[in-house]
């Protein structure tokens, strides 16, 4: 993974953070069931740089808490970030053991809040520093807190400067009359036209419905019954503003040294695409050219002038379960207040001047810190004080029904989409003859060939030539029968859960 950054150092609270050390010993070892003074907790697994968390959380542990054991948890299998896994792990003696603390995305908070017991207020650092959307949702009886925030992010977008028509989209309405329907019918637009999203997640598709009827009517709408047509078409049109591969099946060629939870800013740094949108974390895998001339906003969700901004959330929860505190070890409390500290935060997001993830901190002072730093983080700090916030929080306490009413959400906008889409084909095309000869019976069963083709890649997949057919028929723009052959940036028939897709 690229990671780029600035050469100048970052001061939090007086003191410059340096690189912390490897990952200590003691934080790989796993607690043994019935074992005194020891505590497991689970990371959020998709981050740039989890190692980065890992050595800051371990470092200042081990500093501060000498006498109590610390295994972090940093496998996805294990625990993926609250979207399907259950906090538990195998510990040292073979038994399944209740996670002590764990980081989860607060989208679930309803679910997650009756098995986490509140953080007492007099083991929080400055509460106060948190981010205002964070402690309106989170903040309980007596000042305790129902989980600690981490991490924020927003809905994005990201484009190049001097883009004067960009620069003015305020609104829902703004941004589809701006970007143009069916620009690209691709997995990549052709050169620096067209817009990329990626709602090919089900857990994505469902909290786009979802906010995007919270923010124009003001209450989020039913999960159960019939789908709202009023907003299933504004996610079409938004569809329709990338293409359908780009949006709704993930199928896009991988590219070299960029993660592939982030291809699309990866394609947009070189020079594919007008706009994309992603969370913060997308600048990660953007070089320092592109970084020099990006620009950010909150993605409008609205179709008048938007009155706030949504913003997810990675909170640190206390588990119920705790053995830790079972035996009256407050450890938990003290781990999560530690997780969420500003100077670890800081370690955890830049530790050091030339490495930095653009994840959004939680703590207004962390972000003011980076923004004296890094460039991009100036614009995020904006984002964040130019409108009143509020916590993205799913109302439900059954994520599978979420996860399935979600897949129900993107399957009904594929179905309505209405542009065209390529085709690829392993015959490679070397003339407007040879096109006809290859795109005809290619097109055959999707609407018809439309006449277009190409060799370029991308937007044609690497090694192969492009047929523009009328209709969307496929997942993927390669055959089927050589798609399990190839890598791509996603298998839409095997989705995990990303933070950046949220599947």
């Amino acid at each position: 993974m690229r990671i780029f950054g600035f050469s100048l150092p970052i001061i939090i609270s007086g003191l410059a953070c340096a690189a912390p050390p490897a990952l200590a010993d003691a934080c790989n070892v796993k607690c043994t069931t019935g074992q005194q003074n020891c505590v497991a907790a689970a990371l959020y697994p998709y981050v740039p740089n989890i190692d980065d968390f890992a050595n800051a959380i371990c470092s200042a542990w081990t500093d501060e808490a000498p006498n109590q054991q610390l295994y972090l948890i940093k496998d996805g299998t294990v625990w993926d970030g609250g979207y399907t896994s259950n906090p538990v792990y195998t510990d040292g003696s073979g038994n399944q053991t209740p996670i002590d603390v764990f980081t989860y995305d607060a989208m679930y908070l309803e679910y997650w809040e009756s098995q986490t017991t509140p953080v007492p207020a007099n083991y929080i650092t400055d509460a106060g520093d948190f981010a205002d959307y964070a402690t309106a949702r989170l903040v309980t009886a007596g000042d305790a807190m129902t989980a600690l925030p981490m991490l924020g992010c927003t809905n994005l977008m990201f484009y190049r400067s001097g883009d004067g028509g960009l620069d003015d989209v305020a609104t829902f309405t703004e941004y589809l009359d701006t970007n143009g329907s069916n620009i690209f019918k691709s997995p990549v637009p052709f050169d620096d036209t067209g817009a990329m999203y990626d709602m090919s997640g089900k857990t994505t598709a469902g909290v786009d419905y979802m906010i995007y009827g919270y923010i124009n009517s003001g209450a989020y709408p039913s999960m159960t019954g019939a789908l709202d047509d009023t907003i299933i078409s504004a996610l079409t049109e938004l569809s329709l503003r990338s293409s359908y591969y780009n949006a709704l099946t993930g199928a896009i060629p991988p590219l070299p040294d960029i993660d592939n939870s982030y291809i699309r800013a990866g394609y947009l740094s070189d020079g594919y695409g007008r706009t994309t949108i992603g969370f913060s974390e997308s600048m990660s895998q953007m070089s320092d050219a592109t970084l020099d001339i990006i620009k950010l906003k909150a993605f409008p969700w609205s179709t008048t002038d938007s009155t706030k901004n949504m913003f997810y959330s990675d909170v640190v929860g206390v588990n119920n379960a705790s053995p830790a505190l079972g035996q009256g070890n407050d450890a938990p409390y003290l781990l999560a207040n530690l997780m969420t500290r500003a100077d670890v935060m800081q370690a955890s997001i830049a530790p050091s001047a030339s490495d930095v993830s653009y994840l959004f901190p939680a703590r207004k002072s962390v972000l003011a810190n980076l923004a004296r730093t890094y460039p991009p983080y100036e614009q995020m700090q904006t984002v964040l004080n130019d409108r009143p916030t509020e916590l993205v929080v799913m109302p439900t306490t059954d994520r599978t029904a979420f996860h399935t009413f979600g897949g129900t959400v993107r399957d009904t906008v594929k179905t309505d989409f209405s542009g065209s889409c390529d085709l690829e084909s392993s015959d490679i095309i070397s003339s407007n003859t040879s096109a006809s000869q290859v795109c005809t019976p290619l097109c055959q069963n999707s609407g018809g060939w439309s006449g277009s083709w190409t060799n370029q890649s991308p937007p044609a997949w690497p090694g192969y030539s492009a047929c523009g057919c009328n209709t969307c028929t496929q997942n993927s723009p390669v055959p089927t029968q050589e798609l399990h052959n190839m890598s791509v940036a996603k298998d839409p028939e095997n989705p995990v859960h990303l933070r950046y897709q949220r599947n």
